[in-house]
């Protein structure tokens, strides 16, 4: 018998990983964990990842979550907001220099403290996105563990540990972080509008648009919205898209041995520590320049998912359309730049980027 999943189709593997996440998720929503459908989940499947078992959600369902929350985000959106976005150049302009600086800082971590090869220290240091950065990174050679340790921990510490600050920073109550209760609409309105998240998809692919699996959405639920038509997502298919969130993250620690995870993990800890200390700093610059709460700021700045920090904007009402415009263009920009960046790694340094892998220094 298979226990441990390893040679589960993917039909098995996603049915093991929706009851675990069903099972962390109501756990968590039991013990009013912030976000619990995606934070049980999260820590369920990366526990259960650690240990051996296999387990992943397939990728057109995580692409499905991402439309989900495009739609989401879309329903907050009304002209008051929309009329703000001209205002936003400035800020863009300080996350830009600022991020750059703070990678910087962190790349110099881990090549100083951590002893990793120039490749390795880049990529372990970029918050742009998970699967792209590594990707690229690994081919050219770097240090695996170095690479993927770094990568996880960031996201899922950020992911893990930013809603409760928050809760405790705000004020905000349980219930508008994803607890199930009596306030919560079962059936939703204008649910028809959820129909239109995959053409639109597609249309944002089309045209280029990045993330085109949640503007192409975002946007479609904004122009319904701003017509009259304004969707309220059902309590269960909010839930859903959490636990394929979550689920997602703790997953890809699958193949992780715990010697790794400990020996990595101690400096990934300490990269991490240093990049978000930068991020505060622009968060900092931008809420003076902008005169905006250091709230709003700190979560369009924040280097974790995209999706994971607009749905909390938007489950929070922390202004989702500033929080997600900011943090699409940090994900364009790095995205776009670091296949450059990580080739001229490659090439300046001579003792990483090879066949085997780069240097780690743990």
């Amino acid at each position: 018998m298979d226990i441990w999943g390893e040679k589960a189709g993917w039909q098995e593997r996603l049915l093991r990983t929706t009851i675990v996440g069903v099972i962390f998720g109501t756990l968590a929503n039991a013990l009013n964990v912030p976000l619990p459908w995606m934070l049980g989940p999260l820590f369920g499947c990366a526990t259960l990842s650690i240990a051996g078992f296999r387990l992943g959600m397939p990728g057109k369902l995580t692409l499905g979550s991402r439309m989900a929350i495009g739609m989401i985000l879309g329903a907050a959106i009304d002209s008051a907001t929309l009329a703000r976005v001209g205002q936003w150049p400035l800020s863009l302009l300080i996350l830009f220099v600022g991020m750059g600086l703070a990678i910087t800082a962190a790349a110099i971590y881990y090549r100083k403290a951590a002893g990793y090869d120039k490749l390795t220290a880049v990529a372990a240091s970029l918050p742009g996105g998970l699967a792209n950065i590594t990707s690229v990174a690994l081919q050219l050679g770097a240090n695996v563990p170095g690479t993927v340790v770094s990568q996880l921990l960031r996201v899922s510490l950020v992911v893990m540990t930013v809603p409760p600050l928050y809760i405790f920073w705000i004020g905000a109550d349980g219930a508008g972080l994803g607890q199930m209760n009596g306030g919560f609409d079962w059936v939703g309105q204008n649910t028809w509008i959820v129909l239109g998240a995959v053409p639109a998809y597609l249309l944002g692919r089309l045209v280029r648009l990045p993330v085109p699996e949640m503007l192409g959405p975002m946007m479609l639920a904004t122009v319904l919205n701003l017509a009259g038509y304004q969707l309220v997502m059902p309590i269960w298919l909010f839930a859903a898209t959490f636990i394929v969130l979550g689920s997602t993250i703790g997953a890809r620690f699958y193949g992780l041995e715990l010697r790794v995870l400990l020996s990595y993990g101690r400096h990934a800890v300490g990269g991490t520590a240093l990049l978000l200390t930068g991020t505060l700093l622009v968060a900092l610059a931008i809420s003076h320049v902008m005169d905006i709460p250091l709230y709003v700021a700190l979560l369009a700045v924040m280097p974790g998912g995209i999706a994971e920090m607009a749905i909390l904007a938007a489950v929070l009402g922390v202004d989702p359309v500033f929080v997600t415009f900011h943090q699409v263009f940090r994900s364009v920009i790095l995205n776009s730049t670091a296949p450059f960046i990580l080739r001229w790694c490659q090439r300046t340094d001579p003792a990483g980027g090879g066949p085997e892998g780069g240097k780690g220094g743990a």
